[in-house]
């Protein structure tokens, strides 16, 4: 191989199988075999379970002619623990060990497991199921069981319906006492009060009591016609108007007529005669004479007459206030009375109400009595047998061929996982090439197969690529006096960027910082989003000193700023000083004090592979120092 740069090379990799197929083979079989066998051998010697099952109503039937009654979860939960209980259990085995057909012992724990009561949901059925290897057993058990409950309910309800008339029979006759004593009760209490009937109006205190309202309405009406005659009265009067009594009125009424007439004829003759000649003309003269004794006789009856109005209108209003007065105060009176008899008539009706309910609870007692006598339930069967049980003729567990394939899946899964187990715990390691170095960068670690091949894998072409890493594009490097000089001719911001620079952190990290990423205290650089790095004393020592991130350059002002102090320093070809300059020259400080370029990733960030194999031609070899053995300050580092 010779040492051009560029040069390819052909890299064998020589795999061996890990574990012969024969063995693999027989760990296989050795696993599948035998738990193949020992599940079949259990699954096939497991007996067959059969299910022999009955339906049993827990009421009784319904006749044809009423409707059914509602499901009675209660009863029928009743009726299940009856069922299981001992007593009905304990019956049974008596009833099998009696049966001609039976060849065997039982006890009630044996039909405790083999019984189960399944209710219908909703209903008052109940599924009563055995299950045994014995299918003409279990049909036998079962129609057994049916058998012995219908006895003991039998039994229950004629004891139960003997106990229950006898203690429906002794509430009646108490509740016969009772209402014969609240009946005595209300008629004495009637008798004592004078209440006539259950209608208040029927009685005396409230009949009198409705008269005296209606009396007080009509007096309080006619208070109210007399207080207006008064007033119309006395409005005529204060306007001159002729008022008379009305007994006078027709005989006034004459009077104005004779008047109104005796005016017309002496206005008649007044137009045909002078005043003389009626004067002395005795006929004409007798006119006006009686005009005038007919108009003081009327003056007289308006004068009485208006008098005795008023006096008669004053005397009906004072008459109709009295009455008034009169008949409020007999109501007064009456409240007292009122008062005491609308409670009286209120506990009457409560007593009343008392010898209904008592009466009401009569007649339902009386009516249970009825309907035990009528029904004669301990004469008809309680419970109705819908279905009996049957002979099973398969069973329902279990599922040989279902079983099989499930033990021979599980087998092949274990035998499979045997081989891998085995294969794995069996590997042997490959012989470790010797480390490649590249430029100062030791590879130690070489990619192997994680599985066995049986065939070589085909070669792989190698590449040294410190070769072939062009140089002229490596940035220059700055010696320690020179980036001294161009700190100090530099403004207060571009300063801070180069301290922050010499710390490892790129432009655009510097760019993201503000004044709470700097942590004085634990000296940490906390970069917004990507990472933490170690402070440096120097850094530290330069933003203690007044530099302030309100008015932090730009990018474009970053670069323009540092040429202006490569100018200003002196320092030769200050064009080719630029950020990525003083970022390689930091990163050269680092790897030629030896730190492993893994650590130099922590404190620079990402790099290149480019940029790591430039790196890692300056190296000094061998590079694995830690970050605890490395000096990251470049200003308090001794001079190079």
């Amino acid at each position: 191989m010779t040492d051009n740069p560029h040069e390819y090379r052909t890299v064998s990799n020589d795999f061996e199988p890990r574990m012969p197929r024969l063995r693999r083979w027989l760990a296989f079989l050795t696993v599948f075999l035998p738990c193949m066998l020992v599940s079949q051998i259990y699954i096939f010697l497991q007996p067959a379970i059969y299910q022999s099952g009955a339906t049993v109503l827990t009421m009784a039937a319904t006749d044809l002619d009423q409707a059914s009654p509602s499901a009675d979860i209660q009863h029928v939960s009743i009726q299940k623990q009856l069922l299981l209980g001992s007593s009905i259990l304990e019956k049974t085995v008596e009833h099998l060990q009696n049966m001609l057909t039976n060849n065997r012992d039982w006890n009630a724990d044996e039909l405790r497991n083999m019984f189960a009561v399944i209710p219908e949901p909703e209903t008052n059925l109940v599924h009563l199921q055995a299950e045994g290897p014995e299918p003409k057993v279990l049909q036998r058990a079962v129609n057994a069981w049916i058998e012995t409950y219908l006895q003991i309910r039998a039994a229950f309800v004629a004891e139960n319906t003997e106990k229950v008339t006898a203690e429906i029979t002794d509430q009646l006759q108490r509740i016969d006492r009772q209402v014969a004593e609240k009946r005595n009760e209300v008629d004495r209490f009637r008798l004592q009060h004078d209440i006539l009937s259950t209608e208040s109006a029927d009685n005396q205190a409230h009949a009198r009591l409705q008269g005296l309202n209606k009396s007080l309405n009509s007096a309080l009406e006619e208070e109210v016609k007399a207080k207006a005659k008064l007033d119309t009265i006395l409005g005529a009067i204060s306007r001159n108007e002729v008022v008379v009594p009305e007994e006078d009125t027709r005989a006034m009424a004459v009077l104005l007529q004779q008047a109104e007439k005796l005016r017309e004829e002496l206005a008649a003759i007044e137009a045909h005669y002078t005043k003389e000649y009626i004067d002395l003309n005795p006929n004409l003269g007798k006119v006006r004479e009686e005009l005038i004794e007919i108009e003081a006789k009327i003056a007289q009856k308006a004068s009485v007459g208006k008098d005795f109005a008023r006096q008669e209108a004053e005397h009906n209003y004072a008459a109709a206030r009295e009455a008034v007065a009169a008949i409020r105060q007999q109501m007064q009176a009456h409240k007292q009375l009122a008062a005491e008899y609308t409670s009286q008539f209120t506990e009457h009706q409560a007593l009343q109400q008392e010898l209904l309910n008592l009466e009401t609870l009569q007649q339902e007692t009386k009516q249970r009595l009825v309907d035990i006598d009528v029904k004669q339930r301990e004469k008809y069967p309680q419970v109705d047998v819908v279905d009996w049980a049957s002979l099973p003729d398969k069973p329902i567990r279990p599922n040989y061929l279902q079983e099989s394939l499930m033990a021979f899946a599980g087998s092949l899964a274990l035998a499979l996982l045997a081989v891998l187990i085995i294969d794995y715990l069996s590997r042997e390691p490959a012989p470790q090439p010797a480390p490649m170095s590249l430029g100062g960068i030791h590879l130690h670690h070489q990619p192997r197969a994680m599985l066995d091949v049986t065939e070589p894998a085909a070669p792989q072409v190698g590449y040294d690529p410190l070769k072939a890493l062009p140089i002229a594009d490596t940035p220059r490097e700055l010696n320690h006096q020179e980036v001294l000089t161009l700190t100090q001719a530099a403004e207060p911001s571009i300063k801070a960027v180069i301290h922050l620079l010499f710390n490892g952190l790129s432009l655009a990290e510097i760019l993201t910082l503000s004044a709470d990423c700097l942590n004085f205290d634990a000296l940490m650089i906390l970069i917004p989003g990507q990472r933490n790095v170690l402070m440096t004393d120097s850094v530290a020592d330069c933003f203690n000193k007044d530099v302030a991130f309100d008015n932090w350059p730009t990018e474009a002002e970053i670069k323009t700023l540092l040429c202006c102090a490569a100018i200003d320093s002196g320092l030769p070809n200050p064009e080719l000083i630029t950020i990525e300059t003083l970022r390689y020259t930091y990163l050269l400080f680092l790897v030629r004090q030896g730190i492993k370029l893994a650590d130099l990733t922590k404190i620079a960030g990402p790099l290149s592979p480019e940029q790591l194999l430039e790196l890692g031609r300056h190296g000094v070899p061998p590079a694995n120092l830690g970050l605890e053995n490395i000096n990251l300050d470049y200003f308090r580092a001794t001079g190079r």
